[in-house]
């Protein structure tokens, strides 16, 4: 017999009315969970405020940035922008069940405009019936409007069912949004169309089972892009699939691989499918200093009527009074995804960003932060005239989010 979750529990937070808020499900810490269905590692922290309303924990997400973005060359730009984002979730366990509810917004169509903030060497998506090129498109309002049913089964297996209006996939790793490494940085990777751009899809359903240290899933969800109306649900259809499969061997690690087909993904080339791959490892290391150090490897691989490959390193350290990150990337972008002659040219670009940021308030439920970052991009030389010779990127922000919960 399957034994109730309250029983599963590793770990469990007091609240101040005196209950116990269980932080885990069966066997699945809830730390383990990130973007979508996705998991992470066990031992990363949790910025989140929690909460009890009756039987139901709550529990509020968010991080915010109110940024200077300054891109260099004859086709960078800058702007005063704000990337950002606010997620709320609903669960409620009882014994071997599990419902949640997940809503996830982003006023970015309005902080960053209709068409996103400037990022050289960017590409995906598309604006008024043009290419969205060296800019990173908003995200949409409605980024998630999910639920979630689980059930734990003999032999402390767990099965699940995602349903989303909005929502992400099983493929890729978590959304750049959400991972540890990322969250001090406010520029999307360039990477990110073979990576994780699945990560809003208009339609998603997912079966899962898993264990405590794997999970596999299918996902059927629609694989058409968001379009430039970012304010509304799009119809939801169901013609693109994908399978992951996660293995997390211990607290400090989770690897992912996953494959999917996705129909006519962009709304400028509605004949065109792709086939896309991933593979990733993300890993978290604990210090005695109380700091920690989380590390994101990707790959992803796009098969359409090209085939091209992306590469990322995403290092973060993070101690209680500043953060110090990185990100390194090796992407290669076609002539006519960056608008240069001749389309079907592969073009190798590599990035390399550091970045730094200082904590500003003491002890407190959120954490408020000043920091900056600069970005060097690698191209072949005849790109001089359009791109410069140096192609930098600096941003300078501030960013706003809820404290680490210890556990």
């Amino acid at each position: 017999m399957p034994m109730p979750a309250t029983e599963h529990a590793g770990m469990a937070m007091p609240m101040d009315n005196g209950h116990e808020m269980n932080m885990s499900f069966g066997p699945i810490a809830d730390t383990q969970e990130a973007s979508g269905t996705a998991w992470q590692p066990e031992a990363t922290p949790m910025h989140a405020h929690h909460s009890m309303m009756g039987d139901w924990q709550t529990m509020t997400h968010y991080n915010a940035f109110l940024a200077y973005d300054d891109q260099s060359g004859p086709r960078g730009a800058d702007q005063f922008n704000s990337v950002n984002w606010l997620m709320l979730m609903a669960t409620r366990r009882t014994g071997e069940n599990e419902l949640s509810f997940r809503g996830m917004f982003s006023l970015e169509p309005f902080t960053t405009t209709a068409k996103g903030y400037p990022l050289l060497f960017q590409s995906g998506e598309a604006y008024r019936g043009q290419p969205l090129i060296d800019r990173q498109h908003p995200h949409d309002l409605f980024m998630e409007l999910s639920a979630r049913y689980r059930r734990v089964v003999a032999d402390d297996a767990v099965l699940s069912l995602y349903v989303a209006p909005s929502g992400e996939p099983a493929l890729g790793p978590p959304a750049f949004p959400h991972r540890m490494s990322a969250m001090d940085n406010p520029a999307a990777p360039i990477s990110h169309h073979w990576l994780d751009s699945t990560h809003i899809a208009f339609g998603v359903v997912t079966l899962g089972v898993a264990r405590k240290t794997w999970q596999l899933e299918g996902s059927w969800f629609n694989g058409r892009e968001p379009d430039d109306n970012r304010w509304d649900i799009e119809k939801p259809k169901l013609d693109s699939y994908s399978g992951r499969f996660t293995w997390n061997p211990t607290p400090e690690w989770s690897a992912q691989v996953s494959s999917g087909y996705l129909k006519s993904p962009e709304e400028l080339h509605p004949t065109e499918s792709v086939r896309r791959t991933t593979a990733s490892i993300m890993h978290l290391t604990k210090l005695d200093d109380g700091s920690h150090l989380a590390t994101t490897f990707g790959w992803g691989r796009n098969d359409g009527d090209q085939v091209t490959n992306a590469f990322l390193i995403e290092p973060s350290y993070m101690s209680k009074n500043y953060t110090v990150f990185a990100r390194a990337e090796y992407v290669q972008k076609t002539g006519e995804e960056l608008r240069l002659l001749p389309t079907d040219r592969k073009i190798g670009v590599k990035q390399i960003t550091l970045g730094a940021s200082r904590e500003l308030l003491g002890k407190c439920s959120h954490q408020l932060a000043l920091g900056a970052s600069l970005t060097y991009s690698f191209k072949p030389n005849d790109l001089d005239a359009i791109y410069g010779r140096t192609p930098l990127g600096f941003w300078i922000f501030l960013r706003l989010r809820p404290a680490a919960m210890a556990h």
